[in-house]
């Protein structure tokens, strides 16, 4: 037994042969080695240097594609020239929100080197304890590849009527708040009444990106301008308030005075439309403003009110001229409901104006289509009043349609062009972030 034992001992392995064993099952990567117990450390080294050269090939790879990304990223700038007198930069903007501040990449530069930039809201901070405001932030880069310096206006308009919608419409408020340029001074802020103005800069050959503090989550419009044919364009526009808004007055007045002649109750209702459009153009042209110097938000509960108003307007004169009394009494109910309805409709416009004027422009497009069927069933009845009424209610229908069309979009100016991407050619919306 005790032989036995020993014969066992003597055939077991030492432990120099089982290290040189275990060395010779070892991956050599390639390299001709001896064998042995001492070159398995050798081995040992040789895969933990194969494995730190994986490492640093995937870290290369990751930050490789982050560069990559980070210039996806970054901003398109908006070439100016000094022929171009207005162009609308609202495809190429990009929409943030945040609490207190905001991170844009910017536009690369002459170099192509893109950095990034934090921007902090200029208003105040929640109060402790309450929770931080969301913030809404608009980014966007001009550059001015020419060599020489130019001036140039950032103009957001704070009421505009093409794509201001229709059942919860966009009645204007201040646009901007602030707007933070990457490189040189602040942007100048021109009075205006009707709209943010600033003033920039423009060096030669700089790329300069830009971060809007918005007011409000919409930003109907967008347009860079040269001073001369903004201030140019902004009086023509005046001219032509001043005559429409002339031509209402007058016809109002002169309706007026009329119902004071004649007394006939078609007069009243005419005279009643006629100052019911008067204050609707006075209110979109701006001459409610310079009256009682209310601006952006505080023009809302009017804008709202003039449309209640021209709705009810509506109704009064299509029941009165008409004559509906006389053919049947639930047509004088029927119409009193209607205009209490806009009443109650203009107590809703001091809270919530957007609802109230989206339910008026309803009721407006409601009393024009009530009114030619109507006239239509009027006219087999060979009624000379609904005969003489078909003129003017053709030139109501085409005016809806077209209100329709500019409301929801479809139909808008033509007379700025527009900055399409070189990434989105063919682009014709302003929605955000991006129209692509």
């Amino acid at each position: 037994m005790g032989r036995a034992f020993e014969g066992y001992v003597n055939q077991r392995p030492s432990a120099q042969d089982q290290l040189t064993r275990t060395a010779a099952r070892l991956p050599t990567f390639g390299m001709p080695t001896r064998r042995g117990p001492i070159n398995l450390l050798a081995d040992q080294g040789t895969s933990v240097s194969a494995a730190r050269a994986l490492v640093l090939l995937v870290n290369l790879v990751v930050m490789s594609l982050a560069l990559t990304i980070g210039a996806a990223n970054a901003l398109e700038p908006v070439g100016l020239s000094l022929d171009q007198k207005a162009i609308s930069i609202g495809p190429v903007i990009e929409r943030y929100s945040s609490e207190g501040a905001v991170s844009v990449s910017t536009a690369p530069d002459a170099n192509g080197v893109v950095r990034r930039i934090q921007v902090r809201s200029t208003r105040a901070t929640a109060e402790e304890g309450a929770e931080a405001a969301t913030r809404h932030w608009a980014a966007f880069a001009l550059s001015n590849p020419s060599d020489e310096q130019f001036d140039r206006l950032i103009v957001a308009p704070h009421y505009r009527q093409p794509g201001s919608g229709i059942i919860w419409p966009d009645l204007g408020a201040d646009r901007i708040v602030e707007i933070t340029p990457s490189e040189g001074f602040s942007l100048t802020r021109v009075p205006s009444p009707d709209a943010d103005v600033f003033l920039v800069t423009m060096d030669p050959g700089a790329t300069i990106t830009f971060v809007a503090e918005l007011n409000t989550f919409n930003l109907p419009a967008l347009t860079v301008w040269e001073p001369d044919t903004y201030e140019a364009t902004v009086n023509s526009y005046t001219l032509y308030n001043g005559i429409v808004l002339g031509i209402a007055g007058l016809l109002a007045v002169f309706l007026t005075i009329l119902f004071v002649v004649k007394g006939s109750a078609m007069f009243p209702a005419t005279a009643a439309l006629a100052w019911a459009v008067l204050v609707y153009v006075a209110v979109d042209f701006g001459f409610i403003s310079r009256i009682t110097g209310l601006v952006g938000d505080e023009l809302r509960i009017w804008r709202a009110g003039s449309e209640i108003l021209l709705s009810a307007g509506l109704v009064i004169f299509i029941f009165a001229y008409l004559n509906l009394n006389r053919w049947h009494v639930r047509f004088a109910y029927f119409a009193t409901g209607w205009v209490m309805s806009l009443g109650i409709l203009a107590v809703v416009a001091l809270f919530e104006p957007e609802i109230a004027a989206g339910i008026a422009r309803l009721s407006f497009a409601t009393t024009l289509l009530a009114g030619t069927g109507l006239i239509g069933y009027f006219l087999f009845q060979k009624y000379d009043r609904a005969i003489m009424l078909i003129p003017a209610w053709t030139l109501a229908l085409f005016w809806l349609t077209g209100g329709f069309l500019t409301a929801s979009g479809r139909l808008g100016s033509a007379n700025t062009p527009r900055w399409h991407s070189s990434t989105c050619s063919g682009c014709r919306c302003s929605s955000w972030p991006r129209c692509c």
